[in-house]
């Protein structure tokens, strides 16, 4: 059939005909629910076990993230006590401040 005279050909005609073997004894006949609940199990356990291993190996390769520190532009500070004294005597200071 295959190869047979060669190591993988030996193999290859061992496994080929043990699928027709399968195929030709069990296609015939439905698969159970039991079966298929199984199969559809072991399909998305596979592509759940693909999908964290290339979520790993890219996070692997990715390069680190370069922290930069900025200087805070704008940034709310408390007023002090005194600060706050001289505010709500002036308004304009107020205004000036809030905006």
């Amino acid at each position: 059939m295959l190869f047979s005279s060669s190591k993988l050909g030996h193999i290859g005609q061992i496994l080929s005909t043990g699928a027709v073997w399968e195929i030709s004894t069990s296609a015939f006949t439905p698969p159970t629910a039991n079966e298929i609940e199984t199969f559809v199990h072991v399909v998305i356990q596979v592509v759940v076990g693909v999908v964290t291993i290339y979520a790993t190996v890219r996070k692997m390769f990715q390069k680190p993230e370069t922290v930069v520190k900025l200087p805070a532009v704008g940034a709310v500070v408390a007023p002090s006590a005194s600060q706050a004294a001289s505010a709500e005597s002036s308004p304009t200071d107020s205004a000036h401040v809030a905006g």
